[in-house]
């Protein structure tokens, strides 16, 4: 990722990026990723489709600064349960508060594009399906399911990740209950036990793969779904696939 740290480095980044970025965090100490401090910068770069990491939207002015500043589609994730948001995330909202901030975000014409994590909730797999099911409140432009990974310096260092049938439950849930785009990530566990994952959302009529594997591109199309190759974050693919779905 490109530091953007300071206004010299983050014009530089903006000044010479091509497509689309994605601007992302640290964050305040509560939560907030104040992209608005740089909103006359990315007013100069109509032609970027911005894609920023909000954070917690405290209210409709916040949301109208993202707004101002250019972004054209927001990433937060959603997660389902108060228990999960204060012991593992260690923030002071609650499931209200990332609803909200959907819903202001919207509101200001933003394309929303919540992260459900697998594997995250205190409650297990139940919690994390919730997380999806409250989603329906908000009427997301896309979902997509990633999955927990162990991080290290963190007390989920040695968490076990998400099964591959807990990542599939998620993508089942996810296209059953919305008629937009539905992507498998990029932040979820790989390796050969988890190629069924991949497989399911070929099958399952998921939209995309962040990285599948090369037997997946050649399942897919052996299935004949149509695949397309892209460079791009997930994000930026996700985009394009609104501009088509709202065509």
């Amino acid at each position: 990722m490109a530091d953007g740290s300071t206004r010299e480095k983050f014009e530089k980044e903006i000044s010479t990026a091509k497509g689309g970025v994605i601007i992302s965090g640290g964050s305040t100490p509560r939560g907030d990723v104040p992209v608005w401090k740089y909103s006359d910068i990315l007013r100069n770069r109509k032609d970027l489709t911005i894609i920023a990491h909000t954070g917690v939207v405290k209210n409709e002015e916040i949301a109208r600064k993202f707004k101002e500043s250019g972004v054209k589609i927001a990433l937060l994730d959603m997660v389902g349960d108060n228990e999960t948001i204060k012991e593992v995330l260690g923030q002071p909202f609650t499931v209200d508060d990332y609803l909200n901030s959907f819903k202001y975000l919207k509101k200001e014409g933003i394309k929303i594009v919540p992260h459900v994590i697998m594997g995250l909730s205190k409650k297990g797999e139940e919690g994390d399906l919730n997380a999806i099911r409250l989603l329906k409140e908000v009427n997301p432009d896309a979902v997509i399911i990633v999955g927990l990974m162990p991080l290290v310096g963190t007390a989920y260092n040695e968490i076990s990740p998400p099964s591959p049938s807990h990542l599939i439950n998620g993508l089942k849930l996810a296209r059953d209950l919305f008629n937009v785009p539905v992507m498998l990530g990029c932040a979820r566990p790989l390796g050969s036990k988890y190629s069924e994952v991949e497989k399911f959302a070929v099958d399952y009529e998921v939209d995309g793969i962040a990285f599948p594997e090369e037997n997946t591109i050649e399942y897919a199309e052996e299935k004949g779904r149509k695949v397309i190759l892209s460079n791009a974050c997930c994000s930026n693919v996700v985009y394009d696939f609104i501009l088509r779905v709202s065509l």
